[in-house]
């Protein structure tokens, strides 16, 4: 069930009906802040997080892009050249990728943090100081109030009026403290519905666009695997030929020793 609309004319009466109502909007106000907290910390430790994951993809792209191959012979193949130069391909990759990560990490504070953490200071923040205002003219008026009903009736024409006036004056105050708050509640009600998660929404796309980013890093290097992979399957196939091969002539040469020593033993 959804929070009971505040109504200035059930502030004016004051009644329990008011003060439940407002109770419940400050339970909510403040399950609000707590959830934006919470929200705040958890963008933050993601944000940490893909720091150090980008860091370790670093890493890893400069040990990629320094591992040295080394071949047999003094000269190399297209096949050969192509598979040597594959770590600096996987390096390339791994670096654009978090050429991208960092354009999105480097604008998280500016663009998801802060005014996420400004709605929550400025919002929540002038409803709870309207909130103290409230209260202590709440407090002032029932002062008031409770010495002007146990004013006596010998007072003066004069002091009775003033008394009049007096508790008048405080109940405008009252009244104006009453519906500054009740307003304020509703504008962060309000707010927060659309600022506060327009600035959520451009925190996902911000990834989305990211991860999307990737997507297209990942199809221009399609063309580099597809040629990768062909060339790796033929220097399989060349070395299985080849191992048959040498085994062929390793068992021959072995057979051949033998007979040699046979012969030389008799």
């Amino acid at each position: 069930m959804g929070l009971l609309p505040l109504e200035f004319t059930d502030g004016l009466t004051d009644s329990p009906f008011f003060r439940e109502t407002l109770q419940s909007h400050e339970r909510e106000l403040d399950l609000t802040n707590t959830a934006i907290k919470h929200l705040i910390k958890d963008i933050k430790d993601l944000i940490a997080a893909a720091r150090n994951l980008s860091r370790a993809q670093r890493t890893l792209s400069d040990t990629l892009n320094n591992f040295n191959f080394e071949c047999i012979g003094n000269s190399q193949t297209d096949d050969e050249m192509v598979i040597a130069n594959s770590f600096k391909d996987f390096a390339r990759l791994l670096s654009t990728i978090e050429d991208e990560r960092d354009r999105l990490l480097e604008k998280a504070d500016e663009a998801f943090l802060e005014p996420i953490e400004r709605f929550r200071r400025d919002q929540i923040g002038s409803a709870k100081e309207a909130k103290k205002k409230f209260e202590k003219e709440t407090a002032k008026y029932c002062q008031n109030l409770e010495r002007y009903l146990n004013l006596s009736v010998k007072k003066s024409e004069t002091q009775l009026w003033e008394a009049d006036a007096n508790n008048s004056m405080e109940q405008q105050h009252f009244f104006k403290a009453m519906s500054e708050y009740v307003l304020k509640l509703q504008e962060v009600n309000e707010r927060k519905k659309f600022e506060f998660v327009e600035t959520v929404l451009s925190f996902m796309l911000g990834w989305l666009t990211f991860y999307h980013q990737g997507h297209e890093i990942a199809t221009d290097f399609y063309s580099v695997k597809m040629e990768l992979q062909m060339r790796l399957q033929r220097t399989r196939n060349n070395f299985n030929m080849t191992q048959e091969e040498t085994k062929s002539l390793r068992k021959k040469m072995l057979d051949n020793q033998e007979k040699v020593s046979h012969v030389l033993l008799h």
